[in-house]
């Protein structure tokens, strides 16, 4: 697990030897620096970065996916936890960020999701639900049947098979 403890303004108070490895630097690299140095510099000056650590102070958790900036400005995506530490009064006082690097299965669903695009560019596709109900198109399969989605969705698959095929045992097992 990749650990960095935070003052409450995001000021890097430390960090573990997982966490310096995922982000490339050395302890004495980015203690004292802001958690800024780790976005990118429109998050940075962004309202939503400041309320970001706005709600930490306040003691408010927050956790999701990120995407970070390493040593050299390399891409990292984490998934993780930013957990204020609260005195004995209730008055938090540090932020504590668990983190795991999800950098190879982001970049995994981006390579997925860029082959799914190629192919619904150069290929007609239709999909079905498992009863052959027609869930959606692309416009390749629309231009290629002369039918608009409107037209198909919600409608089984039969439609497009000849009527006495579609009476057939043979269709009745696919």
């Amino acid at each position: 697990m990749a650990v960095i403890e935070f003052e409450l303004d995001g000021t890097i108070r430390t960090a573990n030897r997982n966490f310096l490895a995922t982000v490339g630097y050395e302890l004495e690299e980015i203690r004292g620096k802001h958690h800024r140095m780790f976005v990118e510099d429109s998050l940075a000056r962004s309202a939503q970065y400041r309320s970001f650590w706005e709600k930490l102070g306040r003691g408010e958790f927050d956790r999701g996916q990120y995407k970070r900036i390493g040593k050299g400005g390399r891409e990292i995506w984490i998934e993780a936890s930013y957990n204020p530490i609260v005195d004995a009064g209730g008055k938090p006082f540090k932020v504590v960020k668990y983190a795991t690097d999800i950098t190879a299965e982001k970049r995994r669903s981006a390579d997925v999701d860029g082959q799914l695009a190629a192919i619904n560019k150069a290929m007609a596709v239709i999909e079905f639900e498992l009863n052959g109900t027609i869930r959606d198109a692309n416009p390749n399969f629309l231009a290629t049947v002369g039918y608009s989605l409107q037209d198909i969705r919600g409608q089984h698959h039969r439609m497009f098979v000849d009527p006495d095929e579609a009476a057939s045992p043979g269709y009745a097992a696919f």
